[in-house]
């Protein structure tokens, strides 16, 4: 009952004001170390995103591909924001890649810096664990934050580009090319071929024009013949710009076609980015694409080309070009896969090329009367693919739309070789020189072996820069070659050529041996070597894009988004 009593209640409320006034002090003191715990912890996460945002578009697929770049620009960024100003801040940059891992959540893969496309940051600081119990609750604690971004970057690039100029002989070649490949005369002037090399579609061109394909992963596996191909392009074009006569050029092509093989557009176009709808705008040289699509469709086939070639008293000049292995076009980013090998690769196409020289030709020599040379020769020419690469791209910035992409190459191998029409396993070509004798008709002179080994090949590789200007709508397609023509060295072959005369004759002419190669030289191989090298060898492998001992890079897309958090 004493305890009851009002008397002895005294006090009681002001000892619970007292636990209540500490109790609020204590949640006070919780909620601003919590706040303030959370706003250091909120700075950090901006100071992470906005390393990793700026790393980003020096990494991966921008910059040069190292760490030490990545790292740079992180630490950079980070200062910016007044990180990296005490002792304990920290910030760790990784290169990697993203993966889909269990309930299609992205995780970060650490790798090597050659095939990151990735960049990671974790900036991290220690600070009071409290302002009010710092001795209590321990005196630091270290907050971090992580971010992860990606920016990604492609291009589009082949190997070989007519852009560098076309001439009638090149025209009457492509037709000649075009006629033996799609089964029907073709017969395009030089104008129409002009407009088609000026001309560029997209994927996104193609997919529109198509009527079974809704996207341009479906486009890249739709099979389809050369003749529905060929219209397709056809279709694209006319659905945009381009000049009435292009369109009606590329519908001609169409209705010469009369191949029936399959084949999809993803044979003719290596698409190497994680989703092919990233190159929905990268704009394809339309030239390139015919005369791939022509290559791939030819399947190995020999072509019989017809030379126009006026050598008097030769009976006989023709050609066979074999395309062994075709061209490629290639879309995609740079660095290597897991393999090690280059992500994003084109090749030129491999080739075999036989031109057969027989007949009868008339010499002027001295000494002999009614000098006459029968000619037995084969010029044999093989060209090994060649190949390049999506090395680098160094991605514009804020400040500027300057990006800068560089392709390695590896230029392909070319040989020469002169042999006998007539026995291939010969090892030499043979003239047979005769004399008109009067009352004894003919009388063999001599017999003269002509022999011709000649590998042309670059020393190495050639990283090839092209600076574009990404405002400029006319900046691309670009064309860089490092150049060694095979022609223009058939014109100066007549030191590399080897001879062995062997005289049969009975006139006793000093120094016959010499003034019938001399003879030869000056009358028969020279011309025919430059008229081969001006009329068909240099104008056909220009067609084709291929070099001897050299590679032309077409760059003709160069497309980049801006940088995204991924995590």
């Amino acid at each position: 009952m004493s305890g009851s009593h009002p008397q002895y209640q005294r006090g009681a409320i002001g000892l619970l004001g007292i636990l209540t006034l500490l109790l609020a002090v204590l949640f006070a003191a919780l909620v601003i170390d919590t706040g303030r715990l959370m706003l250091e912890q909120r700075r950090l996460q901006m100071v992470a995103d906005m390393a990793v945002l700026d790393a980003s578009s020096g990494a991966g697929h921008c910059g040069d591909g190292s760490l030490q770049s990545a790292q740079l620009l992180a630490q950079q960024s980070a200062a910016n924001h007044h990180h990296m100003t005490q002792p304990s801040d920290t910030l760790d940059v990784r290169l990697g890649t993203l993966s889909t891992g269990a309930g299609g959540l992205r995780q970060f893969v650490d790798s090597n810096a050659s095939m990151a496309s990735a960049v990671r940051v974790t900036a991290g600081r220690s600070v009071p664990a409290s302002f009010f119990a710092g001795g209590l609750l321990g005196n630091d604690v270290t907050l971090s934050a992580t971010a992860v971004a990606e920016r990604r970057a492609i291009a589009g690039f082949s190997a070989g580009s007519m852009l560098l100029g076309l001439s009638d002989s090149d025209a009457a070649l492509l037709n000649l090319l075009l006629t033996g490949i799609l089964g029907s005369p073709v017969n395009l002037s030089l104008l129409s071929y002009q407009g088609i090399a000026s001309t560029q579609i997209s994927l996104a061109d193609l997919v529109s024009a198509s009527a079974t394909a809704g996207s341009v992963e479906q486009l890249l596996n739709t099979n389809m013949n050369v003749a529905e191909l060929l219209h397709l392009y056809a279709d694209a074009v006319g659905q945009g710009a381009a000049d009435v006569a292009v369109i009606a050029a590329m519908q001609s092509l169409a209705a010469a076609s009369v191949d029936t093989l399959n084949l999809t557009i993803g044979d003719l176009l290596d698409v190497t980015t994680d989703s092919p709808e990233q190159a929905a705008e990268a704009d394809i040289n339309l030239l390139d694409l015919l005369t791939t699509t022509a290559l791939v469709a030819n399947g190995g086939q020999a072509l019989l080309l017809p030379l126009d070639l006026t050598l008097p008293g030769i009976a006989s000049i023709s050609s066979q070009l074999t395309v062994t292995e075709p061209p490629q076009i290639a879309i995609g980013p740079p660095l290597r896969d897991s393999n090690g090998e280059w992500r994003t690769r084109v090749q030129t196409a491999q080739i075999e090329m036989q031109t057969l020289i027989q007949g009868d030709i008339n010499l002027n020599v001295a000494g002999l009367i009614g000098a006459r040379a029968t000619v037995d020769l084969a010029l044999q020419l093989a060209v090994a693919q060649g190949s390049a690469w999506l090395q680098q791209i160094q991605c514009s910035s804020l400040q500027t739309n300057h990006a800068v992409v560089t392709i390695g190459t590896q230029p392909g191998i070319a040989d020469l070789r002169m042999t006998r029409a007539s026995d291939s396993g010969a090892t030499m070509g043979r003239i047979d020189v005769s004399a008109q004798v009067l009352l004894l008709g003919q009388i063999p002179v001599a017999r003269v072996d002509v022999g011709l080994g000649l590998p042309l090949h670059h020393s190495g590789g050639v990283a090839l820069v092209y600076g574009v200007d990404l405002r400029d709508a006319d900046a691309l397609p670009m064309v860089q070659t490092a150049s060694t023509d095979v022609g223009a060295s058939l014109e100066n072959l007549s030191g590399s050529l080897t001879t062995d005369v062997t005289l049969l004759g009975v006139l006793p002419v000093p120094l016959l041996d010499q003034l019938i190669v001399d003879a030869l030289l000056s009358q028969l191989l020279a011309p025919i070597l430059v008229a081969l090298a001006q009329t068909t060898v240099d104008p056909l492998l220009s067609v084709l894009g291929i070099d001897g001992g050299a590679i032309s890079v077409q760059l003709f897309s160069v497309e980049m988004d801006r940088p995204d958090l991924m995590m």
